[in-house]
């Protein structure tokens, strides 16, 4: 491993000077923890990954490919030292699981000393394993905790998945030749003109599309009439060059035959016929089929020895109809095999700065001491806080809160607002506001609730009560020790309770003691609350789940199934993560993401842009973006009401 890390840190000033790499390195996008990892290198293993994510639910998707990107797939994280073990403790899934291979070194220890379980599935032979093996030891090593469930336990996975909706429609009979490689559309061409006319349209699809450029070249001197699928289809075109991604799949239902590539080249040994097969297509192809053994037994499929018995075994499979589809229990099998979740603890975020928390604790005391004490208040206040700079879901429960307690306005500082304008601004329902009152704000006056946007918080609670309010929640401040209060609510992130450390090592800014004077923990992410450290028995733990509710576009609400399909995001909150996993829940498949800084500024979005609702309140109204709404359902909520109001009478 040692030799790995030295290599890997030699390897990172070039690798970030490649821009297909620096996706893999920088912002890589994370889940929140405990998700199944669901890595396959390029797009034919994502083929199984979409079967299995169907049984097993909550998926993170992950490629590694840099020639071509995969749809509905994040990037993976590069093995490289200060890349990837900074992706896994911010990610922390339940379980890795590996389509087919990708075995990366670095990625097995790493989990191995986090107690992530980490499996293989649709495992068949392949080169990369066999290099892997000749290392002996080592290999043995790297795998002694890893689960392999191969191809013949369970069946191909990629003859589990569903078949996508075609987005081309061919519109006659058609031969496709499908992840061709160099000598493979020459072979395909020559068979298919030892057909009698009229001919079917043969669909060419190149395994990399790096070699599209070369193939259009090869297909002018051929002296065929051609057309480009990008460029788009014509109805007199004898052959067709796919040069898209994701769209091979849907053809092989249109498809009265299709060839496999790969499979002349021993050393290759064929690509596999599951997604044919999976449509119920007559599938030829070549002597060489040893790299998907399994699944060249799924369906019907005609040999060709050589070259010369290739026009003869089109002919064949054209003479024969279509095959049934078996239904397929692979994925259901694989996924009853796989270990269960076992989600890491947090680890500090930057433990070389343990020796500076002292200092900086100390001067943060000194500062709350210097603070003025709490003046009179003319109406009850509850300061809803958390114990770690943003992420703890202060806002959601504040307005949670404010939508059940009567006449109840929110206070907050209004963080990032613009500076024009006075420093006490009230914002009301119904009414656009004359200043900037920063967008957590400008969210909950949106959804119908008062609310006072002030620096000094002090100062905003007086100009709620002179505007009649009967009740105020301050939406932060729980370490103001000049702000009056009646009692206090602590927001905590089961994930991440600790905030991975005190300031400066991660983001707690108040210690874990702090929960003793409140009057109730708001939990949020309750199924983590293993990882909490101690509450006091007699604080109330208010467990809190968060679910979509629907979507808001142009201030009118929609129900969730008003948006379907591959969405474009953009994003800028503490947590990212929370939200894009919420959008994959709904099964949305994300076509790109954007994100900024939490408060950030979102701009040059494209129509129909997929937003948080706290994004959408920096936006005008009339945008065309969608935002999600998030609806809280807190344990004991009534009760907490109750107690509120009774401390406040």
């Amino acid at each position: 491993m040692l030799v790995w890390r030295t290599a890997g840190l030699v390897a990172l000033p070039f690798l970030t000077l490649h821009p297909r790499a620096r996706r893999h390195i920088w912002r890589v996008p994370v889940p929140v923890p405990g998700w199944t990892w669901l890595h396959g290198a390029s797009a034919g293993e994502h083929t199984a990954a979409r079967a299995l994510a169907t049984c097993v639910t909550q998926c993170w998707p992950t490629s590694s490919s840099w020639r071509t990107p995969v749809a509905g797939a994040f990037a993976a994280p590069l093995d490289l030292p200060f890349v990837f073990t900074s992706w896994l403790d911010h990610a922390r899934p339940g379980r890795l699981v590996l389509i087919e291979g990708a075995l990366w070194p670095g990625w097995l220890a790493a989990c191995r000393r986090r107690g992530i379980p980490v499996s293989v599935v649709n495992a068949r032979p392949g080169r990369g394993t066999a290099r892997w093996r000749k290392f002996g030891p080592l290999w043995r090593w790297l795998t002694a905790d890893v689960q392999f469930i191969g191809q013949k336990e369970t069946g191909d996975l990629k003859l589990s998945a569903a078949l996508r909706e075609a987005t081309l429609n061919l519109g006659r009979e058609a031969i496709v030749a499908a992840s061709t490689r160099p000598g493979d559309e020459q072979r395909m061409l020559t068979a298919w003109r030892a057909l009698s006319a009229p001919r079917p349209l043969l669909v060419m699809a190149p395994r990399h599309l790096s070699r599209v450029p070369s193939l259009c070249q090869w297909l002018d001197t051929e002296g065929v009439d051609w057309c480009q699928r990008t460029v788009g289809l014509r109805a007199d075109a004898a052959v067709m060059l796919l040069d898209t991604m994701g769209e091979l799949a849907t053809l092989f239902a249109q498809a009265r035959v299709a060839f496999v590539g790969g499979t002349f080249d021993e050393g290759i040994g064929g690509h596999s016929p599951a997604e044919a097969f999976a449509a119920g297509t007559v599938v030829i192809h070549g002597p060489h089929t040893n790299a998907n053994p399994v699944a060249w037994t799924q369906g019907m499929a005609i040999k060709a020895a050589s070259e010369d018995q290739l026009a003869n075994a089109l002919r064949a499979a054209m003479s024969l109809g279509r095959s049934p589809v078996a239904v397929n229990e692979a994925a259901a099998r694989c996924a009853a095999m796989l270990p269960p979740l076992r989600t890491p603890r947090p680890r500090p975020a930057r433990p070389i700065l343990t020796p500076l928390v002292p200092l900086v604790t100390l001067a943060t005391a000194v500062a709350r001491a210097r603070k003025r004490e709490p003046q009179p208040h003319p109406l009850p206040v509850v300061v809803v806080g958390g114990l770690v700079a943003g992420g703890a879901g202060r806002t959601p429960a504040v307005a949670w809160l404010a939508e059940q307690l009567t006449g109840a306005w929110v206070v907050s500082a209004g963080y990032r607002r613009q500076r024009a304008g006075p420093g006490v601004r009230i914002g009301q329902p119904g009414a656009p506001p004359e200043h900037d009152l920063g967008d957590e704000l400008e969210m909950l006056r949106r959804r119908g609730i008062p609310v006072v946007s002030a620096p000094d918080r002090s100062a905003g609670i007086r100009a709620a009560h002179a505007a009649g309010a009967r009740l105020v929640l301050v939406d932060g401040g729980l370490g103001d020790t000049g702000l009056p209060r009646d009692s206090a609510i602590v927001c905590v992130d089961a994930h991440w309770p600790q905030g991975r450390g005190a300031i400066p090592v991660g983001q707690r800014r108040l210690p874990w003691s702090t929960i003793a004077t409140a009057q109730a923990v708001w939990v949020r992410n309750a199924s983590g609350e293993h990882l909490l450290p101690p509450v006091p028995p007699q604080t109330p733990l208010i467990r809190v789940t968060e679910a979509p509710m629907g979507w808001i576009h142009r201030g009118q609400t929609y129900p969730l199934d008003a948006i379907t399909g591959p969405v474009h995001v953009a994003v800028g909150i503490a947590h990212p993560e929370r939200f894009v996993c919420a959008l994959l829940s709904l099964g949305l498949e994300i076509a790109s993401l954007r994100c900024v800084r939490d408060h950030g500024h979102l701009t040059d979005l494209k129509p129909g842009t997929v937003v948080t609702e706290k994004d959408a309140a920096r936006l005008p109204i009339d945008a065309d973006i969608w935002a999600l709404r998030l609806a809280s359902t807190p344990s004991e909520g009534a009760a907490l009401c109750t107690a509120i109001e009774e401390k406040c009478e």
